[in-house]
């Protein structure tokens, strides 16, 4: 009763009709302000980011891939280029006369006339029913008049070489991008950007009547001008093949390149494969031919870095021209025994008869001169060989040295004349480099230009200024030295008549797990021409040769002087003969047989003949000799004597 009297004793709430219609009022004009502010910002901001999908909405497109930039050499020959192709597509919603179309697709691309119908009726937007279509296909498609038929530029990316140059260029993905080479490296400048053609059409793919086509250009690739002679790289190429099939090696490669400059002039590597035709189905083979083996492995050098320890002992003053060394056939350091590669000895020699005989010795002699922090010092710093080069090739790897503080006395004297250490080809090439030609590093490069195809405008390509490595002198005695290796030593294979050549050969044993690896080498030869107008490098290495003749003399060493001869001929480079050719070269004659004689005679008898001799074995007396006796030689050639 309490309750209910209290509930009839409350006042009554009184409803006031103007505070709900200000409300409702002021809600209304807060939420077409809203709308307002968004249709504004809508159509401000995002006007462009709306139209561009509106666009998407109203018109179906194809895209026309631009083409790849070329890859040119030095004298505007091509390298690489883009072949354009064309895929077609229908769209079934447009095609008013299905029949004609499938017919005339049957005629173009092969198809039975019920399949094209088939797959033309498909209850999709678009189907593609050719890729890679040539020009006359595409103008027989646009003859016919036929609608719901569009294409699209395709791109196919050629090499006229074919395997010239098939580590250097590198290859293309699917998506055209570069995978490897100057395709990968210079991707940025060979890639253009794509176009399309937009076609007005419905929201369900149709054409519209009235409506029109808009075309959009691909904008193609700047052009990579490279610092290649494709000429010289025939060249290269050609004595590749050759030293293949005599010495049926495991692989090779040469580099010519410029030491007064680091341009790149050839670069071949053994073996390779057709760019036209990339072996994708074996991507074993692929990874191990498609690597830049020059610039990506290391190896042992062996005598060839006798170039960098001379050029170093001569500008410390460690050692002069002058000094004389002993050799008895080896070296006692730390408790090893260290051997020349003349078992007998080359007895006493002075520091330049030991650089043109190549006698362990002498180098092991001057590398303990120096001191390991003085021959690092040229070896990491000046020669720059605990860095990579910069060279403008993907993969590239710097050399492996022991590390300073650990180098003991008979690391250090197995240094000097090339072992156990390791350096690129390229990086060999390029400190040696600055040994002769005057003191001044290079940087070994491949890009010479980029050009626009449109504006006609070029970019050179940037190197890094040189530092000095060595005294001007040094380098002047270097070349002199070399040159004797050439006209008198080990390099007398590589001798051209007429011509100015230095160099030194190499025959490294290989290590297989810590070990020697038993009849496994790697020849090499790194020559030089000292004439102006062919101041080239050419370091040729052949790794596991087979057979008996592995030494660098005789396996690199020849193949290198055919490589100078062709391309002094190529260059017009005429010859200048002194008179000491005669004294190099000699009237042919045929090999005396030398079987049954001591090594000491038979060194004698073939010394007095002017020819350079290797041993193979530490027998006293001659078993067998290579060339065969009878076989006309002149003084360019090696004898390479069998004992037992």
């Amino acid at each position: 009763m309490r309750r209910q009297q209290k509930d009839h004793n409350q006042s009554p709430i009184i409803h006031n009709p103007r505070k709900r219609l200000l409300a409702v009022l002021l809600l209304a004009a807060f939420s077409f302000a809203a709308i307002l502010g968004k249709m504004g910002a809508v159509m401000i901001g995002g006007g462009e980011e709306l139209q561009a999908k509106a666009v998407t909405q109203w018109m179906r497109d194809v895209p026309t891939e631009a083409p790849r930039g070329r890859i040119l050499d030095r004298n505007g020959v091509v390298l690489a280029d883009t072949l354009t192709r064309y895929n077609i597509y229908v769209r079934p919603n447009a095609v008013t006369d299905k029949p004609a179309v499938a017919s005339l697709l049957a005629e173009l691309f092969g198809y039975t006339y019920e399949d094209a119908l088939e797959k033309i009726s498909a209850r999709v937007s678009e189907v593609t029913v050719a890729r890679g279509a040539e020009k006359e296909q595409l103008n027989a498609v646009i003859a016919s008049g036929l609608s719901g038929i569009y294409y699209g530029e395709d791109n196919l990316r050629s090499y006229p070489f074919g395997n010239m140059l098939t580590q250097v260029l590198g290859f293309t993905g699917f998506d055209g991008d570069g995978q490897t080479g100057l395709e990968a490296y210079y991707d940025k400048y060979l890639k253009g950007r794509d176009g399309a053609i937009l076609t007005d059409t419905d929201l369900v793919g149709r054409e519209i009547e009235g409506g029109g086509s808009t075309y959009l250009p691909a904008v193609r690739g700047m052009d990579v001008v490279t610092t290649l002679d494709s000429a010289v790289q025939r060249i290269a190429e050609g004595a590749l093949r050759n030293v293949a099939a005599k010495f049926s090696p495991k692989s090779a490669s040469c580099i010519v390149m410029d030491y007064t400059t680091g341009e790149i002039v050839a670069l071949a590597e053994y073996p390779s494969f057709d760019l036209n035709d990339v072996p994708r189905d074996d991507l074993t083979y692929l990874f191990d031919t498609s690597k830049c083996k020059s610039v990506s492995t290391v190896y042992e050098p062996g005598s060839t870095f006798k170039i960098l320890t001379a050029a170093a002992a001569l500008d410390t003053g460690s050692v002069k021209v002058t000094d004389t060394f002993y050799c008895a056939g080896s070296r006692m350091v730390d408790g090893q025994k260290i051997r020349c590669w003349k078992a007998k000895g080359h007895g006493s020699v002075s520091f330049a008869e030991g650089v043109e005989q190549s006698c362990n010795c002498v180098f092991m002699d001057s590398a303990l001169r120096m001191g390991t922090a003085t021959f690092y010092d040229y070896l990491l710093d000046a020669f720059g060989l605990k860095s990579k080069t910069g060279v403008d090739v993907t993969g590239e790897t710097a050399g492996i040295f022991i590390a300073e503080e650990s180098v003991k006395s008979v690391d250090l004297a197995r240094i000097g004349f090339g072992q156990a250490v390791a350096v690129t080809p390229i990086g060999l090439l390029a400190a040696a480099s600055s040994v002769v030609n005057g003191g001044i590093s290079v940087t070994p490069h491949l890009l010479k230009e980029v050009r626009d195809t449109y504006s006609g405008i070029t970019m050179a390509g940037e190197v890094s200024e040189g530092r000095r490595t060595v005294k001007e002198e040094t380098s002047a005695v270097m070349r002199t030295l070399l040159e004797n290796v050439v006209k008198n030593g080990s390099g007398k294979s590589a001798y051209v008549a007429g011509y100015s050549i230095g160099g030194k050969t190499g025959t490294a044993q290989k290590y297989e797990n810590g070990h020697i690896a038993q009849g496994k080498y790697i020849s090499s030869f790194l020559g030089f021409s000292f004439e102006e107008d062919a101041p080239y490098a050419v370091l040729l290495t052949v790794d596991e040769p087979q057979g008996y003749m592995y030494y660098g003399s005789l396996v690199a060493a020849p193949a290198v002087g055919e490589i100078f001869g062709s391309i002094f001929a190529y260059l017009g480079v005429e010859a200048e003969f002194t008179g000491e050719e005669a004294e190099v070269i000699g009237e042919p004659f045929a090999l005396p047989d030398l079987a049954g004689m001591s090594v000491q005679q038979a060194r004698a008898k073939l010394a007095k003949l002017g020819l350079h001799v290797e041993t193979d074995g530490e027998g006293n007396s001659v078993t067998g000799q290579l060339p065969a006796a009878g076989t006309k030689v002149d003084g360019r050639n090696t004898v390479l004597l069998f004992t037992g």
